[in-house]
């Protein structure tokens, strides 16, 4: 299995190029007919969607669960967290990349802080996962430190950094601080830094993730200092999808050019939304998370809803590589 973290800038190699990929996509409570070569057809009776299943070998495909906003201490963050746990027991799981806003409502004090079990620890108690950690506008409100502190801990939480990348199979991956405000932002370091990554990479897929979304339907909305700085930045760089929260709802935004927007920050409530943003083809105010598969040929993508009775997948897409 690779796993490789990069904390700092390294001599710059030429990017790769851009695979071009074709989506394929079904919602489960839709008639098959209603999505253009459907990656699968659901039974009629039932509308079901299949999870995507991985193949066994991590170093070969890379597997994960990403979710965001977990760390509120409410009875739909239990939900949600029984829902991996049970999830990741039958299918294959390398990690679990958390989204930002670990700890509700204003981050931790110390490396001791009692918010980490209260927040964190009680929750996915007999899970490993690792947890791929990225900080959110309320993490900010405490110490950064303390969470970076209280990664060295420990083996679960995984943060060796306010920004890092690592690979995972045919993946890398970049984990991205956007800082405290309401709307996100990139410090000048942190791009170049960025930059200088994604040059480096030579994986057919290339993931980032981080708190903030650059566009959304949801209460916050998108624009500002992302879409100014770190889409572009995303685009050039080749990468294929930016996962995010920080809005309490999940939805898919892709109009078909990278990359990919994919919120998921419905791990411990949820909040209304009042209408769509163009590209908007899943858009939910239910408590879930994403599941995202890829292999050199192929990505597809989960989205997990867990209801009060049930956990089902909402909405499937896949891209193939060509």
């Amino acid at each position: 299995m690779l796993l490789a973290l990069s904390l700092a800038c390294a001599p710059s190699v030429p990017a790769a190029a851009e695979s071009p990929v074709t989506p394929t996509s079904l919602r489960a409570d839709a008639a098959a007919a209603t999505a253009p070569e459907p990656v699968l057809a659901p039974p009629a009776a039932t509308g079901a969607l299949s999870p995507p299943e991985p193949g066994p070998d991590p170093d070969k495909s890379t597997a994960f669960v990403f979710v965001g906003d977990t760390g509120k201490g409410t009875p739909g963050q239990a939900a949600v967290a029984d829902a991996v746990k049970a999830w990741c027991g039958v299918r294959r799981c390398d990690f679990v990349a958390l989204l930002g806003d670990n700890l509700y409502p204003n981050g931790a004090t110390s490396v001791d802080d009692p918010i980490f079990a209260d927040r964190f620890e009680k929750y996915w108690e007999g899970f490993d996962g690792p947890f791929m950690v990225a900080l959110g506008n309320h993490d900010h409100y405490g110490s950064v430190e303390a969470e970076l502190a209280y990664a060295t801990t420990q083996k679960k939480w995984v943060q060796p950094a306010r920004w890092y990348s690592f690979t995972r199979g045919p993946t890398s991956f970049f984990v991205l601080d956007t800082g405290k405000g309401t709307a996100g932002e990139l410090a000048d370091v942190q791009v170049g830094w960025l930059k200088d990554e994604l040059k480096k990479s030579a994986s057919p897929w290339r993931v980032a993730y981080g708190h903030h979304p650059m566009h959304s339907s949801g209460l916050h909305g998108g624009g500002g200092s992302l879409t100014r700085t770190l889409e572009p930045i995303l685009q050039s760089g080749g990468v294929q999808f930016w996962l995010c929260g920080h809005e309490h709802n999940n939805e898919l935004i892709d109009d078909g050019s990278f990359p990919v927007e994919v919120i998921a920050g419905a791990g411990a409530d949820v909040r209304k939304v009042k209408g769509s943003v163009p590209g908007s083809v899943y858009l939910t105010s239910v408590l879930g998370f994403g599941y995202l598969v890829l292999t050199p040929e192929r990505a597809e993508l989960a989205m997990v809803e867990v209801g009060p009775d049930a956990t089902r997948v909402g909405w499937r897409q896949g891209w193939d590589a060509r």
